[in-house]
């Protein structure tokens, strides 16, 4: 007998304590399909967030127990094996499914270390979104790879657009080099990817755009590098060795619309990098993505 494939929701929910995983269970398909992410806070009832707004699962309180828990399931009862996740403030699960952790900071010699004291856990959960670069890709880099940055602010999708832009790159047989600074493009489990990046996309994960840029380029000989959320000066200083050395660029930025990318001091050296700018907006709440050419010779 064939298994029933489960729904994101309840695959991101497996590390859960018993109890909230019946509460997930337990809630309207409608409901479960719709859902983003689990909120859970010590001294509040756990939530589960779409659309904008919580829901509560139930109306028993989550307790510091029930985190500590949480995260040894999701760490596999080993968790200095996943320090460096830690230390970055989540851990991936199976299915690229991601738990963010909020409390106590560990602090030690100036540095963040993580988190010692567990306050809060936000899963986020997963929904890869195959063929939604399809139109963006075939419209900037239908006869070569372009450099291509990705618009939009929090929570609009820029990462899965990216991700979907790297598989379309890959499966066009393209080798794609993936700078994965926090483990949300591939997120590897046991070193496989736990999203569909295609079949020619090697990964370094955990690393600074910068060091990892420069080691993808130097190790993996790739046609296009592609990395998430340019921040700093640091991640634009990677953009542009990555441009120096020949090879495409596919990224992301935070900005509100491509007049705030412009305008913005640490994307300015990059406004002659990029060819095309994928903005990603919301039009009667629905998003779509509309492109548009930064430099001379670019057909949108």
């Amino acid at each position: 007998m064939n298994e029933v494939k489960k729904m994101p929701l309840q695959e991101a929910a497996i590390c859960l304590t018993p109890s909230l995983r019946l509460a997930v269970d337990q809630l309207p398909e409608k409901t479960a399909r719709a859902a983003e992410e689990l909120r859970l806070r010590v001294g509040q009832p756990p939530a589960v967030s779409g659309g904008g707004c919580e829901v509560p699962l139930t109306e028993t309180a989550v307790t510091a127990a029930d985190l500590r828990e949480i995260v040894a399931r999701a760490a596999r009862d080993s968790v200095h094996s996943y320090a460096d996740s830690l230390r970055q403030g989540f851990l991936t699960l199976a299915g690229g499914h991601r738990i963010g952790i909020c409390g106590t900071a560990k602090v030690e010699d100036g540095r963040f270390e993580g988190v010692r004291q567990f306050a809060s856990l936000n899963i986020r959960i997963a929904k890869p979104v195959f063929g939604c670069a399809r139109e963006v890709y075939e419209q900037c880099c239908r006869d070569t790879l372009e450099n291509l940055v990705v618009l939009s602010p929090p929570g609009r999708g820029k990462t899965t657009l990216l991700r979907d832009l790297i598989r379309c790159a890959s499966v066009s047989g393209y080798r794609v080099a993936v700078a994965d600074e926090r483990g949300e493009l591939a997120a590897l489990r046991d070193g496989a990817p736990q999203f569909d990046l295609g079949g020619q996309a090697d990964v370094l994960e955990l690393c600074s755009k910068e060091d990892a840029v420069m080691h993808l380029i130097k190790t993996m000989s790739p046609h296009v590098v592609a990395l998430d959320e340019i921040t700093s000066a640091q991640d634009a200083a990677a953009v542009r060795y990555a441009a120096n050395c020949g090879t495409a660029i596919f990224a992301t930025a935070h900005a509100l619309d491509l007049a705030d990318f412009k305008r913005r001091a640490v994307y300015q050296p990059l406004l002659e990098v990029f060819k095309y700018a994928a903005e990603i907006v919301l039009e009667d709440g629905v998003r779509v993505c509309r492109v548009h050419g930064l430099k001379e010779g670019a057909v949108c």
